[in-house]
């Protein structure tokens, strides 16, 4: 018998792909201010589904009554409680009025990456083949920065984006079935749709330099820690919608 497939939905140029293939899932992660995306694929490919809507701090919530439309089980941060109860952080639940937040739960706060620095990550990243032996060489060896990371940050582990959470988390939730990967493109392709935010924002060249920089870094994380999580659930099947990542492994697809 066929294995059930789950579905993670990010916001890169390969959502695309989504449509054709959404009569496999019954249940649908998807990460961050959504709205635009569902209204230019259709809404019709997320009714009857399970929705996790997985969400940063910058995030926003639904438009048009859409998350009265749909089947939103929760809310999902990689925060806990008490670090979006601070006063800069108060206005973010309120924009998820009537939806269950989630915060990290029990079986994540291991999972992600220590709190050192991304260039940190990125280097040692190179060194060590291994996720979990990378992990603990930050434990045993860079104990103030990562105390000092928690304080500064708010949170206890760090994910290069939203979308690697979402992934992670998926797995955790569901490792008895497969996982189709839309819009997840190591930030290496522009976005499906693109919001008012967006399109105001406007940088000088220093701004788009250390921009562009920092999303290098970020993208090789993205692609590590696929990689690392793809060696991982070796009984999961794994289908990207990209073909930007590519991981050398037997249950990596690209569809």
């Amino acid at each position: 018998m066929k294995k059930e497939s789950i579905a993670i939905l990010g916001r890169g140029k390969s959502l695309k792909k989504y449509s054709k293939f959404s009569y496999l899932f019954n249940k649908v992660y998807i990460v961050g201010t959504f709205h635009k995306e569902i209204r230019k694929i259709g809404i019709k490919h997320f009714k009857n589904k399970e929705i996790i809507h997985v969400v940063g701090r910058s995030d926003w919530g639904w438009r048009d009554d859409l998350d009265k439309k749909l089947n939103i089980s929760k809310v999902q941060t990689m925060y806990y409680l008490y670090q979006l109860k601070k006063k800069e952080n108060k206005k973010f639940i309120k924009r998820f009025p009537n939806l269950k937040i989630e915060f990290l739960p029990e079986y994540m706060t291991n999972r992600g990456f220590p709190l050192v620095s991304r260039e940190n990550i990125r280097k040692y990243s190179r060194k060590y083949n291994n996720y979990k032996e990378l992990c603990f060489f930050f434990e045993q060896n860079f104990k103030e920065e990562i105390e000092e990371g928690i304080k500064n940050n708010g949170r206890c582990r760090y994910w290069p984006t939203n979308g690697v959470f979402a992934i992670d988390l998926a797995l955790m939730e569901n490792n008895d079935k497969d996982c189709y990967i839309f819009g997840i493109d190591a930030l290496k392709s522009p976005s499906y749709v693109i919001y008012n935010w967006e399109k105001k924002r406007e940088y000088n060249q220093e701004k788009v330099k250390n921009i562009n920089k920092n999303f290098e870094v970020v993208s090789d994380l993205i692609i590590y820690h696929i990689k690392e999580l793809v060696k991982e659930f070796t009984l999961t099947e794994f289908y990207s919608a990209s073909n930007i990542i590519k991981i050398d492994c037997s249950n990596w697809n690209i569809i």
